[in-house]
């Protein structure tokens, strides 16, 4: 089970929703977590081709964001894990990629 699939999986346990609804519900977060993701990528990118902050470093300030959130709030610090990842690895597949300009 991947990552994703856990955190997915403890959101809708979280809403406590019927199992029909469940899967309607697992959907609309998922969509949202990846949306969330994608804009943060978009936004790092933007930042690292202004010279205002690398990707590498930002992903890397936003998992010790991470830790320290989980220690009072364990669910929005796992999902801030899951988005530090994301970034990490927009990072790494930007950084292999020839520039456009």
């Amino acid at each position: 089970m991947t990552f994703t699939t856990r955190l997915l999986a403890r959101l809708c346990f979280w809403t406590r929703v019927d199992a029909p609804e469940r899967l309607d519900k697992s959907i609309e977060i998922e969509a949202l977590v990846r949306a969330h993701g994608d804009w943060l990528a978009l936004l790092a990118t933007i930042l690292e081709r202004e010279h205002v902050i690398g990707g590498e470093e930002l992903a890397r300030g936003l998992r010790e964001f991470a830790t320290h959130t989980a220690a009072d709030r364990p669910a929005e610090g796992r999902i801030l894990s899951f988005w530090a990842a994301y970034l990490q690895d927009t990072s790494v597949t930007l950084r292999d990629l020839p520039s456009l300009h």
